[in-house]
């Protein structure tokens, strides 16, 4: 079941119906429910009878075919990104549609398709409502291969980023096409670790323009401040950023000095210096 969507309400196809219609309709629609509630009785009392099968279609259809449960209102609740009437288009829904024909789950998998849909529930809301609510995705970094694309917390490559669409995430570089293409639980993973890291580093007040995967599980970090590579390894991020600090701090006022510094050893750190210009 999706969470609770946040974002926006938007309601289409909204028509009111004045107060004599109002009644009118509800009493049309409860005599059908009465009819339909009576024919099932029926149905279930003659269950050996010879009218069943007449009976069952007669309830079907008057459900079907009355238009007290007519669609007046589709909401699309949770979509910032996404307008509602390009929901509703991508659900298929039409004006008027009765809800007892609705096929949720279809619904459900149409809406899915699109890009920064995350998760998505459908649900009817008697006697006139279909409520669709969506959960977008959240970029939180984008890949480089070849194009760029967002990817998501859970590691999900989801799009790719449109010219007018923002690119202040950082970057992941060093993934190949063939890895992401599959989308496997490894390269998932492989994805979430780097995201928690750059979590850790902003914690720490260090903006990362770049997370390199030099190897399958050691990664090379670059900050918008600092003019040198973090080479950090894989796992056990906090202990390794907390040395990294301490080095630095050391360093402060001098990084310029520094290629590179490696907390990927245990307990220690190697920095690599540049040739000093003669």
């Amino acid at each position: 079941m999706a969470r609770r969507a946040r974002g926006k309400i938007v309601t289409l196809l909204g028509r009111r119906r004045d107060n004599r219609r109002k009644t009118s309709a509800r009493r049309r629609g409860m005599i059908v429910v009465a009819v339909a509630a009576a024919a099932a009785t029926a149905a279930v009392l003659l269950t050996w009878g010879s009218l069943l099968p007449g009976i069952a279609r007669a309830a079907a259809g008057a459900l079907f075919e009355s238009s007290y449960f007519s669609a007046a209102e589709i909401q699309v609740r949770g979509s910032d990104r996404i307008r509602g009437n390009e929901i509703v288009a991508l659900a298929g829904l039409q004006p008027g549609v009765n809800l007892w024909e609705i096929d949720l789950e279809a619904i459900e998998r149409k809406v899915a398709k699109h890009p920064w849909v995350r998760r998505v529930s459908v649900r009817r809301e008697f006697p006139g409502r279909v409520v669709i609510e969506v959960e977008e995705r959240e970029p939180k970094a984008i890949v480089a291969i070849g194009r760029l694309y967002y990817v998501d917390a859970d590691g999900v490559v989801f799009k790719e980023v449109g010219p007018e669409e923002s690119v202040s995430f950082p970057m992941l570089t060093g993934l190949a096409r063939e890895e992401l293409r599959g989308g496997g639980p490894d390269v998932r993973r492989r994805i979430r670790d780097a995201l928690r890291l750059s979590e850790l580093m902003t914690e720490r007040s260090r903006t990362l323009s770049e997370i390199h995967f030099d190897a399958p599980d050691r990664l090379v970090v670059y900050t918008t401040a600092l003019p040198l590579a973090l080479h950090v390894g894989s796992g056990d991020w906090e202990a390794k950023l907390e040395r990294l600090d301490r080095v630095l701090s050391l360093w402060k006022g001098n990084e310029e000095k520094l290629i590179s510094l490696d907390a990927s050893f245990r307990d220690q750190v190697v920095a690599r210096l540049r040739r000093a210009s003669r």
